[in-house]
């Protein structure tokens, strides 16, 4: 029952993060336009216009990780797996999950402190002037759902369900 309502909760967050990413598409999308527009009809090309592209690939692509894991898009290389015992395919479930915690806590844990020392230094694009790290924190948040995520995929790999 804790499981299915954390789930739940971490997959309705999951989704808020998502919408972060469609934020970062759609800047990506008008920065864009707004560029080729800008350079082919009024011969102004919009400054910085690969940097804020840049930084909105970012914005787009990881806050999506973690629907994506509950979406089950993520690539999957299981074939090999299919032929294993079935005890041998729950431990090995087990000790997966345990990876994948520690990879994207030490991802959320660098990224902070990459973020912050991005921020200490006062780190600016070279044409558009824009801080790198509020974007620096972005990729690092965007880690925790995925990080609780495989938590639960843990608990539950235990559990045996």
């Amino acid at each position: 029952m804790l499981i299915e309502k954390s789930e739940k909760i971490l997959k309705s967050i999951s989704g808020y993060f998502e919408w972060v990413g469609v934020f970062g598409l759609l800047c990506m999308f008008f920065a864009n336009l707004i560029d080729v527009v800008g350079a082919k009809f009024f011969k102004w090309p919009l400054p910085g216009a690969l940097e804020i592209i840049s930084f909105s690939q970012v914005i787009a692509i990881t806050p999506a990780i973690a629907m994506g894991l509950f979406l089950g898009i993520h690539l999957s290389v299981d074939f090999i797996i299919e032929k294993f015992p079935r005890h041998l395919k729950k431990v090995l479930a087990v000790f997966v999950s345990f990876l994948c915690i520690i990879i994207s806590a030490l991802i959320f844990w660098e990224g902070i402190k990459y973020a912050y020392s991005l921020k200490v230094s006062r780190e600016i694009g070279s044409v558009s002037k824009l801080p790198f790290f509020p974007f620096a924190f972005v990729f690092a948040i965007s880690w925790l759902p995925v990080t609780f995520y495989y938590v639960l995929e843990l608990v539950k790999n235990i559990r045996g369900k």
